[in-house]
């Protein structure tokens, strides 16, 4: 299952108020409203890999992108260095998709997930080989420039492995997922969670960027960039969204010494009820939401309320939905 932010939400509504928590909810069956959705492809508009053993030298224009940890070696037993993965890709026509197809800008995203083709015997004795886990991310800076560069020709007008150290922002980029290629030849994919950031960067409609990472030594993925001669043989995102729901609390109300908070859900759909205790400062990690209810995916519409007891806390509150 997929989620809207962290990992995937969809904020609707926020709301303040002082609170604790005890649990009551009332059911009204409705009928069954499916929800409508569509989906997208996008293939990257640049990528590249960079090398750690060839810090100044690009290798944007090459057939091969590849992530590689410290123990790795290619086919004749020699280590070439860490290894690092750039992708961008533009969003615009897949937001005009998904507005013509669900209205505009009434549509949430569902899923994400990025389709490789692995090879796992590079011809290109560049490249180091073995099956180990590697992170995808988002990063917030998409000023970067592909490169003319390709393995057996390397230059320098693009990126290199000395600017991931101004490019990568642990306090701005976020984790997509943990994950391990196969160590055979074809395609794979690989479900990306949806972080708020990521999320949010896919609606404005621009660039959208992932960097790929080792995370063990051992790992020697290698797979076709956007440059290898097979199109369907390139790499993917997949973006499937569905019609907004439109999650709204409906009132939030006093009842006696405890606070009610009503609101009204549709079929099809898995409920949250979150809270945050604090607001974040200007430049700080992003809020800090922690479920308090959660409503499972009910073939009907459903009414429910939220019973909490006062105490002298302050809490902010959003609902957010999941197919």
């Amino acid at each position: 299952m997929k989620q809207q932010y962290k990992p995937g939400w969809f904020c609707k509504s926020i709301f303040h108020i002082l609170l604790w928590g005890v649990l009551l909810l009332h059911l009204l069956a409705i009928e069954r409203v499916p929800a409508q959705t569509a989906m997208v492809s996008v293939v990257p508009d640049a990528d590249c890999f960079v090398r750690s053993l060839a810090a100044a030298s690009n290798y944007g224009e090459g057939g091969g992108l590849s992530v590689s940890g410290s123990t790795a070696v290619n086919g004749s037993g020699i280590q070439n260095g860490l290894f690092d993965t750039l992708m961008r890709f533009s969003m615009s026509n897949a937001v005009f998709s998904l507005d013509s197809a669900l209205g505009e800008k009434d549509w949430i995203i569902t899923g994400a997930e990025l389709f490789l083709t692995e090879m796992a015997a590079p011809d290109n004795a560049i490249f180091n080989r073995g099956v180990g886990a590697f992170e995808v991310r988002w990063i917030a800076s998409d000023e970067w420039v592909e490169g003319t560069g390709k393995p057996n020709m390397p230059t320098s007008d693009g990126l290199t492995w000395q600017d991931l150290q101004t490019l990568v922002n642990s306090n701005l980029d976020v984790s997509l997922g943990l994950f391990t290629n196969s160590g055979s030849n074809g395609r794979i994919s690989f479900g990306l969670t949806l972080q708020e950031r990521f999320v949010a960067d896919i609606r404005q409609g621009g660039e959208v960027g992932l960097y790929l990472t080792a995370r063990s030594d051992e790992v020697g993925f290698t797979f076709n960039s956007r440059n290898f001669g097979n199109t369907n043989a390139q790499p993917l995102l997949m973006i499937t969204a569905a019609t907004n729901p439109h999650p709204q609390i409906d009132a939030i109300e006093l009842a006696g010494t405890n606070v009610l908070v009503s609101f009204g859900t549709v079929s099809n759909w898995t409920y949250r009820l979150q809270g945050a205790n604090l607001l974040p400062q200007p430049g700080s990690a992003p809020w800090s939401w922690s479920d308090l209810f959660i409503s499972p995916s009910q073939p009907y519409a459903t009414n429910l309320q939220f019973v909490d007891g006062l105490t002298n806390g302050g809490r902010f509150y959003r609902l957010a939905v999941s197919p």
